[in-house]
């Protein structure tokens, strides 16, 4: 992968298939995998793939196909961000990207792309307490209530509320925004919501590296 003109990044992908009709879908596949590890590892912005061109090379002599994919993947953050590696931060990436996770990861790695992604404050806030509520989803204890305890052990000064007529237990002002983000509310915390963003998306972060181990 390497980065083009338009601050894009440019990829070429070659596949063996015995299925030509399938190659597309497949490339594409990858890469938004691919994406999503980038977007993850790398705290990077970068929209969904799109296919620019494919070459179907003659079958070599063991009668293999291989098929070359070309794609673009847009990047979204303004300006670019500039991402150096050496050569040993190189072979890291190399190998995550190389490694086979399991799917609760690879789930989550895309709802995180999606969520930074994201421009509007207010939506990636959502997205971003959706995703950290979605990882303490606990049968038989309402997840809100796990993710608040645990808030409150990386976070002891946090300003919390009291319990209300949705909640019998003191919830914290994270749980508080995402409650106030809708249209319908008076005064919309738009100030608010931009102060707490960079602290709910390194608490997400971190609940995803404690839960899944990655």
């Amino acid at each position: 992968m390497n980065s083009d003109s338009d601050d894009n990044l440019s990829a070429q992908i070659y596949l063996e298939t015995d299925d030509q009709d399938a190659v597309k879908d497949m490339a594409e596949i990858e890469l938004d995998r691919i994406s999503n590890l980038l977007g993850y590892f790398h705290d990077v912005s970068l929209e969904r793939v799109s296919m620019t061109g494919m070459k179907s090379p003659p079958v070599d002599a063991k009668g293999r196909r291989m098929i070359f994919a070309h794609l673009t993947v847009r990047m979204r953050t303004k300006p670019p961000v500039v991402k150096e590696l050496d050569s040993k931060s190189a072979e890291e990436l190399r190998h995550r990207l190389e490694n086979v996770y399991p799917i609760d990861f690879e789930d989550v790695t895309s709802m995180w792309r999606e969520a930074i992604s994201t421009e509007s404050p207010a939506l990636k806030y959502i997205l971003l307490y959706r995703l950290i509520e979605f990882l303490f989803s606990n049968k038989g204890e309402a997840k809100t209530r796990l993710l608040t305890d645990w808030i409150k052990k990386k976070e002891p000064s946090v300003n919390m509320y009291p319990p209300d007529q949705y909640r019998n237990y003191h919830y914290t002002h994270y749980t508080y925004l995402r409650d106030n983000i809708h249209a319908k509310t008076k005064q919309f915390p738009h100030t608010e919501i931009v102060r707490a963003l960079p602290t709910l998306q390194r608490l997400t972060k971190q609940a995803i590296e404690e839960k899944l181990g990655f």
